[in-house]
Protein backbone atom coordinates (compact mmCIF):
# COMPACT_ATOMS: atom_id res chain seq x y z
CA UNK A 1 0.00 0.00 0.00
CA UNK A 2 1.34 3.06 -1.34
CA UNK A 3 1.95 6.85 1.52
CA UNK A 4 -1.36 8.19 -0.51
CA UNK A 5 -3.05 5.40 -0.15
CA UNK A 6 -2.48 4.71 3.89
CA UNK A 7 -3.04 8.37 4.51
CA UNK A 8 -6.82 8.05 2.72
CA UNK A 9 -7.02 5.14 4.84
CA UNK A 10 -6.45 6.65 7.94
CA UNK A 11 -8.82 10.08 6.70
CA UNK A 12 -11.42 7.56 6.24
CA UNK A 13 -11.45 6.04 9.64
CA UNK A 14 -10.65 9.11 11.19
CA UNK A 15 -14.07 10.49 9.45
CA UNK A 16 -15.95 7.46 10.12
CA UNK A 17 -14.88 7.65 14.11
CA UNK A 18 -16.07 11.35 13.85
CA UNK A 19 -19.63 9.97 12.32
CA UNK A 20 -20.56 6.76 14.24
CA UNK A 21 -19.25 4.43 16.88
CA UNK A 22 -19.36 0.48 16.01
CA UNK A 23 -19.30 -2.56 18.00
CA UNK A 24 -18.27 -5.46 15.90
CA UNK A 25 -18.59 -3.96 12.58
CA UNK A 26 -22.04 -2.48 13.35
CA UNK A 27 -23.82 0.80 14.31
CA UNK A 28 -23.57 0.95 18.16
CA UNK A 29 -27.44 1.13 19.21
CA UNK A 30 -27.71 3.71 21.93
CA UNK A 31 -31.57 2.07 22.25
CA UNK A 32 -30.30 -1.10 23.01
CA UNK A 33 -32.64 -2.16 26.16
CA UNK A 34 -29.39 -3.35 28.00
CA UNK A 35 -27.47 -0.28 26.94
CA UNK A 36 -30.40 2.08 27.84
CA UNK A 37 -30.78 0.65 31.59
CA UNK A 38 -27.08 0.95 32.20
CA UNK A 39 -27.24 4.87 31.49
CA UNK A 40 -29.93 5.41 33.04
CA UNK A 41 -31.46 2.46 36.01
CA UNK A 42 -27.73 2.00 37.21
CA UNK A 43 -26.77 3.50 40.25
CA UNK A 44 -23.39 4.70 39.39
CA UNK A 45 -24.98 6.87 36.23
CA UNK A 46 -28.44 7.92 38.10
CA UNK A 47 -27.39 11.72 37.44
CA UNK A 48 -28.10 10.60 33.85
CA UNK A 49 -31.84 9.82 34.91
CA UNK A 50 -32.10 12.86 37.04
CA UNK A 51 -31.23 15.06 33.96
CA UNK A 52 -33.54 13.03 31.54
CA UNK A 53 -36.42 13.68 34.07
CA UNK A 54 -35.84 17.36 34.69
CA UNK A 55 -35.56 18.13 30.61
CA UNK A 56 -39.46 16.76 30.41
CA UNK A 57 -40.03 18.38 33.17
CA UNK A 58 -38.32 22.10 32.21
CA UNK A 59 -40.84 21.62 28.95
CA UNK A 60 -43.35 22.54 31.36
CA UNK A 61 -42.21 24.73 33.73
CA UNK A 62 -42.92 21.91 36.67
CA UNK A 63 -40.68 22.31 39.81
CA UNK A 64 -37.44 20.20 38.82
CA UNK A 65 -36.26 17.39 41.29
CA UNK A 66 -32.70 17.55 42.72
CA UNK A 67 -32.76 13.89 43.50
CA UNK A 68 -33.26 10.67 42.89
CA UNK A 69 -33.03 7.05 44.68
CA UNK A 70 -33.68 4.15 42.68
CA UNK A 71 -36.24 1.70 44.05
CA UNK A 72 -35.20 -1.68 44.06
CA UNK A 73 -37.11 -3.35 41.27
CA UNK A 74 -35.85 -6.83 42.68
CA UNK A 75 -37.83 -6.62 45.34
CA UNK A 76 -40.94 -5.43 42.99
CA UNK A 77 -43.90 -7.83 43.28
CA UNK A 78 -45.94 -6.67 40.31
CA UNK A 79 -42.09 -7.41 37.46
CA UNK A 80 -43.02 -10.31 36.48
CA UNK A 81 -47.23 -10.44 37.53
CA UNK A 82 -50.67 -9.33 36.23
CA UNK A 83 -50.28 -8.01 33.40
CA UNK A 84 -46.88 -8.79 32.33
CA UNK A 85 -45.82 -5.22 34.37
CA UNK A 86 -42.54 -4.06 33.94
CA UNK A 87 -41.56 -0.90 35.23
CA UNK A 88 -38.05 0.06 33.82
CA UNK A 89 -36.82 2.79 36.06
CA UNK A 90 -38.26 4.02 39.32
CA UNK A 91 -37.14 6.26 41.42
CA UNK A 92 -38.23 8.41 44.74
CA UNK A 93 -37.51 11.87 45.26
CA UNK A 94 -36.57 13.68 49.01
CA UNK A 95 -40.19 15.67 48.43
CA UNK A 96 -41.84 12.29 47.52
CA UNK A 97 -42.58 12.63 44.13
CA UNK A 98 -42.30 8.97 42.75
CA UNK A 99 -41.06 9.31 38.88
CA UNK A 100 -41.26 6.35 36.59
CA UNK A 101 -39.50 6.32 32.87
CA UNK A 102 -39.66 3.55 30.23
CA UNK A 103 -38.61 3.28 27.09
CA UNK A 104 -40.92 1.40 24.86
CA UNK A 105 -39.80 0.14 21.74
CA UNK A 106 -42.60 -2.54 20.89
CA UNK A 107 -46.41 -0.66 19.67
CA UNK A 108 -48.82 -2.20 22.06
CA UNK A 109 -52.57 -1.88 21.97
CA UNK A 110 -54.57 -0.04 24.14
CA UNK A 111 -51.15 1.94 25.57
CA UNK A 112 -53.08 4.60 27.61
CA UNK A 113 -55.08 1.99 29.52
CA UNK A 114 -51.66 0.86 30.09
CA UNK A 115 -50.20 3.68 31.42
CA UNK A 116 -53.07 4.75 33.41
CA UNK A 117 -52.98 1.24 35.06
CA UNK A 118 -49.32 1.71 35.65
CA UNK A 119 -49.79 5.05 37.48
CA UNK A 120 -52.09 3.63 39.47
CA UNK A 121 -49.56 1.06 41.18
CA UNK A 122 -47.10 3.32 41.46
CA UNK A 123 -49.25 5.83 42.89
CA UNK A 124 -51.38 3.44 45.44
CA UNK A 125 -48.09 1.43 46.39
CA UNK A 126 -47.19 3.25 49.47
CA UNK A 127 -50.80 3.55 50.83
CA UNK A 128 -50.99 1.06 53.54
CA UNK A 129 -54.43 -0.43 55.07
CA UNK A 130 -55.71 2.46 57.20
CA UNK A 131 -53.01 5.28 56.10
CA UNK A 132 -54.69 8.45 55.48
CA UNK A 133 -54.61 9.67 51.76
CA UNK A 134 -52.69 12.23 52.66
CA UNK A 135 -49.69 10.75 52.53
CA UNK A 136 -50.04 9.71 48.64
CA UNK A 137 -47.55 11.86 46.39
CA UNK A 138 -47.50 13.03 43.49
CA UNK A 139 -46.15 10.07 40.63
CA UNK A 140 -44.78 11.13 37.00
CA UNK A 141 -44.71 8.42 34.32
CA UNK A 142 -42.65 9.40 31.15
CA UNK A 143 -43.03 7.16 28.52
CA UNK A 144 -40.55 7.33 25.20
CA UNK A 145 -41.88 5.45 22.50
CA UNK A 146 -40.17 4.60 19.34
CA UNK A 147 -43.75 4.51 17.79
CA UNK A 148 -46.39 7.38 17.16
CA UNK A 149 -49.35 6.87 19.87
CA UNK A 150 -51.46 9.90 18.40
CA UNK A 151 -52.48 10.01 15.06
CA UNK A 152 -51.14 13.75 13.47
CA UNK A 153 -54.04 15.31 13.31
CA UNK A 154 -55.22 14.50 16.94
CA UNK A 155 -51.71 16.01 17.64
CA UNK A 156 -48.70 16.76 15.76
CA UNK A 157 -45.89 17.39 18.47
CA UNK A 158 -43.57 14.97 19.65
CA UNK A 159 -44.19 15.28 23.50
CA UNK A 160 -47.78 15.74 25.10
CA UNK A 161 -48.64 16.15 28.82
CA UNK A 162 -51.72 14.85 30.40
CA UNK A 163 -53.16 15.82 33.97
CA UNK A 164 -56.65 15.44 35.71
CA UNK A 165 -58.47 18.80 34.77
CA UNK A 166 -61.71 20.71 34.94
CA UNK A 167 -63.29 20.50 31.49
CA UNK A 168 -64.94 23.61 32.59
CA UNK A 169 -61.82 25.31 33.35
CA UNK A 170 -58.36 23.97 31.85
CA UNK A 171 -56.38 25.99 34.57
CA UNK A 172 -58.18 23.90 36.91
CA UNK A 173 -56.20 21.25 37.82
CA UNK A 174 -58.09 18.55 40.20
CA UNK A 175 -54.84 17.61 41.71
CA UNK A 176 -51.01 18.25 40.93
CA UNK A 177 -50.93 14.11 41.98
CA UNK A 178 -50.84 12.71 38.54
CA UNK A 179 -48.53 13.55 35.53
CA UNK A 180 -48.26 11.24 32.71
CA UNK A 181 -45.73 12.45 29.61
CA UNK A 182 -45.32 10.60 25.65
CA UNK A 183 -42.28 11.51 24.00
CA UNK A 184 -43.33 10.45 20.39
CA UNK A 185 -39.64 9.85 19.05
CA UNK A 186 -41.01 9.49 15.02
CA UNK A 187 -42.74 12.77 15.95
CA UNK A 188 -38.99 14.73 16.14
CA UNK A 189 -36.85 16.26 14.19
CA UNK A 190 -33.42 16.49 14.25
CA UNK A 191 -32.23 19.85 13.63
CA UNK A 192 -29.43 22.57 14.51
CA UNK A 193 -28.55 21.22 18.06
CA UNK A 194 -27.21 24.91 19.09
CA UNK A 195 -30.76 25.42 19.04
CA UNK A 196 -32.12 22.70 20.76
CA UNK A 197 -33.60 22.27 24.40
CA UNK A 198 -32.65 20.04 27.12
CA UNK A 199 -34.66 17.12 26.16
CA UNK A 200 -33.83 17.32 22.62
CA UNK A 201 -30.28 17.39 23.36
CA UNK A 202 -31.03 13.41 25.02
CA UNK A 203 -33.11 12.72 21.94
CA UNK A 204 -30.70 13.81 19.74
CA UNK A 205 -28.02 11.91 21.78
CA UNK A 206 -29.67 8.53 21.71
CA UNK A 207 -30.69 8.99 17.77
CA UNK A 208 -28.83 6.60 15.05
CA UNK A 209 -28.85 9.60 13.34
CA UNK A 210 -27.23 11.85 15.26
CA UNK A 211 -22.75 11.54 14.32
CA UNK A 212 -20.56 11.42 16.97
CA UNK A 213 -19.15 15.04 16.40
CA UNK A 214 -23.25 16.45 16.33
CA UNK A 215 -22.80 14.57 19.91
CA UNK A 216 -19.54 16.12 20.90
CA UNK A 217 -21.01 19.71 19.96
CA UNK A 218 -23.90 18.66 22.44
CA UNK A 219 -21.19 17.51 25.35
CA UNK A 220 -19.94 21.10 24.95
CA UNK A 221 -22.99 22.42 26.07
CA UNK A 222 -24.75 20.64 28.28
CA UNK A 223 -22.98 18.97 31.22
CA UNK A 224 -25.52 15.95 31.12
CA UNK A 225 -24.31 14.44 27.95
CA UNK A 226 -20.85 14.82 28.14
CA UNK A 227 -21.25 12.55 31.69
CA UNK A 228 -23.47 9.98 29.60
CA UNK A 229 -20.81 9.91 26.65
CA UNK A 230 -17.71 9.49 29.29
CA UNK A 231 -20.03 6.24 30.94
CA UNK A 232 -20.23 5.14 26.91
CA UNK A 233 -16.94 4.70 26.76
CA UNK A 234 -16.61 2.54 30.15
CA UNK A 235 -18.90 0.50 28.33
CA UNK A 236 -17.45 -0.03 25.58
CA UNK A 237 -14.37 -1.24 27.01
CA UNK A 238 -16.29 -3.68 29.74
CA UNK A 239 -16.25 -7.07 27.38
CA UNK A 240 -19.44 -7.85 30.12
CA UNK A 241 -20.87 -5.33 28.90
CA UNK A 242 -20.63 -5.93 25.04
CA UNK A 243 -21.11 -9.75 25.58
CA UNK A 244 -24.80 -8.24 27.32
CA UNK A 245 -25.53 -6.20 24.47
CA UNK A 246 -24.58 -8.30 21.96
CA UNK A 247 -27.45 -10.60 23.44
CA UNK A 248 -30.05 -8.09 22.92
CA UNK A 249 -29.22 -6.97 19.98
CA UNK A 250 -29.72 -10.52 18.85
CA UNK A 251 -33.03 -10.94 20.81
CA UNK A 252 -34.36 -7.79 18.98
CA UNK A 253 -33.46 -9.45 15.67
CA UNK A 254 -34.68 -12.52 16.34
CA UNK A 255 -38.16 -10.92 17.59
CA UNK A 256 -38.37 -9.21 13.96
CA UNK A 257 -37.53 -12.52 12.35
CA UNK A 258 -40.87 -14.04 14.35
CA UNK A 259 -42.92 -11.11 13.28
CA UNK A 260 -41.74 -11.61 9.39
CA UNK A 261 -42.42 -15.26 9.66
CA UNK A 262 -45.76 -15.53 11.68
CA UNK A 263 -46.88 -12.75 8.72
CA UNK A 264 -45.71 -14.88 5.97
CA UNK A 265 -47.06 -18.02 7.25
CA UNK A 266 -50.68 -16.19 8.41
CA UNK A 267 -50.84 -14.91 4.60
CA UNK A 268 -49.52 -18.17 2.81
CA UNK A 269 -51.74 -20.04 4.83
CA UNK A 270 -54.67 -17.64 4.66
CA UNK A 271 -54.44 -17.39 1.39
CA UNK A 272 -54.49 -21.11 0.50
CA UNK A 273 -57.59 -21.42 2.67
CA UNK A 274 -59.13 -18.49 1.03
CA UNK A 275 -60.63 -17.69 4.31
CA UNK A 276 -60.32 -15.21 6.56
CA UNK A 277 -60.60 -18.29 9.34
CA UNK A 278 -57.57 -19.92 7.31
CA UNK A 279 -55.62 -16.69 7.45
CA UNK A 280 -55.92 -16.32 11.60
CA UNK A 281 -55.01 -19.83 12.10
CA UNK A 282 -52.10 -19.52 9.94
CA UNK A 283 -50.56 -16.45 11.35
CA UNK A 284 -51.91 -18.26 15.10
CA UNK A 285 -49.67 -21.48 14.04
CA UNK A 286 -46.88 -19.65 12.71
CA UNK A 287 -46.28 -17.52 15.84
CA UNK A 288 -46.44 -20.79 18.16
CA UNK A 289 -44.07 -22.42 15.73
CA UNK A 290 -41.57 -19.27 15.73
CA UNK A 291 -42.10 -19.14 19.87
CA UNK A 292 -41.49 -22.45 20.64
CA UNK A 293 -38.14 -22.35 18.84
CA UNK A 294 -37.08 -19.40 20.15
CA UNK A 295 -38.31 -20.72 23.71
CA UNK A 296 -36.40 -23.87 23.14
CA UNK A 297 -33.43 -22.13 21.51
CA UNK A 298 -32.36 -20.42 24.88
CA UNK A 299 -33.27 -23.56 27.13
CA UNK A 300 -30.71 -25.35 25.26
CA UNK A 301 -28.32 -22.59 26.60
CA UNK A 302 -28.96 -23.45 29.73
CA UNK A 303 -31.39 -20.57 30.39
CA UNK A 304 -34.14 -21.42 33.13
CA UNK A 305 -37.90 -21.31 32.54
CA UNK A 306 -38.09 -17.99 34.43
CA UNK A 307 -35.49 -16.58 32.59
CA UNK A 308 -36.82 -17.39 29.08
CA UNK A 309 -40.18 -16.00 30.73
CA UNK A 310 -38.88 -12.18 30.90
CA UNK A 311 -36.72 -12.43 27.62
CA UNK A 312 -39.33 -13.31 25.34
CA UNK A 313 -42.00 -11.79 27.46
CA UNK A 314 -44.07 -14.83 28.63
CA UNK A 315 -46.10 -16.39 31.27
CA UNK A 316 -43.44 -19.03 32.75
CA UNK A 317 -46.19 -21.27 32.81
CA UNK A 318 -46.32 -21.37 29.37
CA UNK A 319 -42.44 -21.76 28.52
CA UNK A 320 -42.31 -24.85 31.02
CA UNK A 321 -45.20 -26.30 28.57
CA UNK A 322 -43.56 -25.44 25.46
CA UNK A 323 -40.51 -27.22 26.86
CA UNK A 324 -42.16 -30.00 28.43
CA UNK A 325 -44.02 -30.93 25.04
CA UNK A 326 -41.29 -29.96 22.27
CA UNK A 327 -37.65 -30.49 24.22
CA UNK A 328 -37.81 -34.46 24.33
CA UNK A 329 -39.38 -34.73 20.93
CA UNK A 330 -36.80 -32.26 19.79
CA UNK A 331 -33.68 -33.37 21.14
CA UNK A 332 -34.42 -36.92 19.39
CA UNK A 333 -34.36 -35.83 16.07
Amino acid sequence: MSKIEIENAEENEAVQEQTETFVNGKPFNRMNDFYVKYVFASRQNKGSALALINSVFSLEGTKEIVDFEFKDRELDPDRMGGKGVLLDVTGYCSDGTVVNVELQLRKLKSMDRRTLYYWSLLYGRRLEKGEKYSVLNRTVVISILAYALFPDEVWPEYHSSFAVLNTKKLNHKLTDDLEIHFIELPKWHKGDVEKMNRLEHWLAYLSPKTTNEERRRLAMKDPAIRKVMEAEKVFLADPNCITAYEQHEKYLRDMAAMKEYDEEVGWERGHAAGLAEGEAKGRTSGLMEERARLVLKCYRESMSAAAIAKLLDLEEAEVQEIIRQYADATDKT
